[in-house]
């Protein structure tokens, strides 16, 4: 029964979704500038000598694969929370059979639908390379690892500040400064010369783990920090909606 509810919410989510313009908007515009990225990788991939195909490629197009999200994933969940408050429709939502935990995992779910149609797009990248003779696909396969990984934690951010307003564009706002902020944090805490702190800092920042994924590298650490850092935002999600009630 928990699962069924859960289905039942991101359906309707994801029928929304589907029925706004929002998603192709931001859909075509992830396709234009990764087609553009990749294009560009890819031609002066030919011009080098030394570096290897996953060098001048792959590990560049999933860099910036990664950053380009840090500013379209507020865009795909300002509406989560932000549009139900606003049309008064959140209090009813919150007194249906559904928990607030329920409500959290099936609005995040239906995002992360969305980015994996968004991301499926991209799959192009990988077979153009392979006529081409390219098979570190060991490094392929992490990469999008990765990629899901911290989208996902860029999702929770984006959920939990949906949930403190009822005015998208402020959410949107919100979540794009705690994540372009964590990053940087690190710049600034590598500028004082203070090793310890810089290296809890850089622990603490998604950046930091996902540059094990592009290299290849899945780190148990890492998956622990995901995993915690999803943990901390539905946590904190969830006590946003629980003060409505109070």
């Amino acid at each position: 029964m928990y699962i069924k509810q859960i289905k039942v919410l991101v359906k309707k989510e994801l029928k929304d979704s589907f029925l706004s313009p929002l998603i192709y908007i931001l859909t075509g515009l992830f396709c234009f500038m990764m087609g553009w990225l990749f294009f560009n990788y890819l031609m002066q991939a030919k011009t080098l000598t030394t570096a290897t195909m996953t060098q001048a490629v792959i590990t560049p197009i999933f860099g910036n694969m990664n950053f380009i999200f840090v500013f379209l994933c507020p865009l795909l969940t300002m509406r989560t929370f932000a549009e139900e408050r606003k049309q008064s429709t959140l209090d009813l939502l919150l007194r249906s059979r559904l928990s607030e935990m329920q409500i959290i995992i099936g609005k995040f779910i239906s995002n992360a639908v969305l980015i994996l149609f968004m991301l499926s797009f991209t799959f192009i990248f990988p077979l153009i390379l392979a006529f081409s003779g390219y098979s570190d696909w060991g490094v392929v396969g992490s990469s999008y690892l990765g990629v899901l990984l911290s989208v996902m934690a860029y999702l929770s951010v984006g959920l939990f500040c949906s949930s403190l307003t009822d005015n998208q564009i402020v959410a949107s706002l919100l979540t794009f400064c705690i994540l372009l902020g964590s990053m940087l944090m690190v710049i600034t805490v590598n500028a004082t010369n203070n090793y310890l702190l810089a290296l809890i800092v850089q622990y603490l920042t998604v950046p930091f783990h996902y540059e094990g994924f592009v290299k290849g590298v899945v780190h148990s650490y890492s998956l622990v920090y995901f995993a915690s850092y999803l943990a901390f935002f539905f946590l904190l999600t969830l006590k946003s909606l629980q003060s409505r009630k109070w």
